[in-house]
């Protein structure tokens, strides 16, 4: 008798009106203004920062990706291969020098970010508390997947 829970439908990021390469440069633009304040940012030099850079660009291309399509056939694809960069990280960082604890740290500074940029796009697009959720739920899974799989490639001997 009790009325069923409506079933929400995540939307992609482009049917919101947000292309995915918009909070791509947001990201990037956060990250830049940020990034200098990281103890393990003055670690890296100049050859290691593009390495890490170029690998966080497509990850976040992969990411922003997994969030724009409905499909949940392409979706888990893309964030396969933000896994596949995620273990690449942790053992280049590793090869670098960072522990396990600095290399976890500057994940999470980035996530963090990642992160703001889609509640930016909540709030911009003022969407409803059941979509924004979605959008959350759905980035931080993600999230989840390539900090495990850093963490991996970190333990690797």
């Amino acid at each position: 008798m009790l009325p069923r829970p409506r079933q929400v439908r995540r939307q992609s990021l482009s049917a919101l009106g947000e292309p995915p390469d918009r909070i791509a440069a947001e990201f990037r633009r956060r990250v830049r203004v940020d990034m200098a304040t990281q103890d393990w940012y003055s670690r890296f030099d100049e050859d290691s920062l593009r390495w890490f850079r170029e690998r966080g660009v497509r990850m976040s291309e992969l990411l922003l990706g997994g969030l724009d399509t409905t499909r949940a056939v392409g979706r888990e694809q893309l964030i396969v291969q933000a896994e596949t960069l995620g273990r690449e990280y942790g053992v280049e960082a590793k090869r670098r020098g960072l522990s396990l604890g600095e290399a976890t740290q500057a994940f999470l500074f980035f996530r963090a970010r990642f992160m703001a940029e889609i509640a930016n796009v909540a709030r911009r697009r003022a969407l409803a508390s059941e979509q924004a959720s979605l959008q959350f739920e759905e980035a931080d899974r993600a999230l989840d997947r390539v900090i495990l799989a850093l963490i991996a490639g970190h333990q690797t001997p």
